[in-house]
């Protein structure tokens, strides 16, 4: 598109791919997307990933016994930042009650 416009792209437009990360964070980031999410069912509420089963997934990506812990915390860290991203989204869109 910059070549038909006639421009030079901008780092700092670019979108991140997964691919410019570290191949520990791909993996992470595979991990994490492999957890189901859960949802409160009445509420409509993300609650985070069900964790059941990770360390089966980290089994079979050969995580080694001594990041199991920081892959774990990482995974939290990801799940609190998209359960309040996700909270604020809701209440947005919640229409006001007159």
């Amino acid at each position: 598109m910059c070549e038909q416009m006639g421009t030079e792209p901008n780092e700092d437009e670019l979108p991140v791919e997964i691919t410019d990360f570290y191949p520990e964070v791909q993996l992470l980031l595979s991990i994490y997307g492999i957890l189901r999410d859960e949802w409160e069912f009445i509420g409509g509420n993300y609650l985070g990933k069900n964790l059941n089963g990770i360390l089966d997934l980290f089994d079979v990506y050969e995580v080694d016994s001594l990041d199991k812990r920081f892959y774990l915390q990482i995974i939290h860290l990801l799940d609190s930042v998209r359960i309040e991203y996700i909270r604020q989204n809701q209440k947005q869109e919640k229409p006001a009650k007159t």
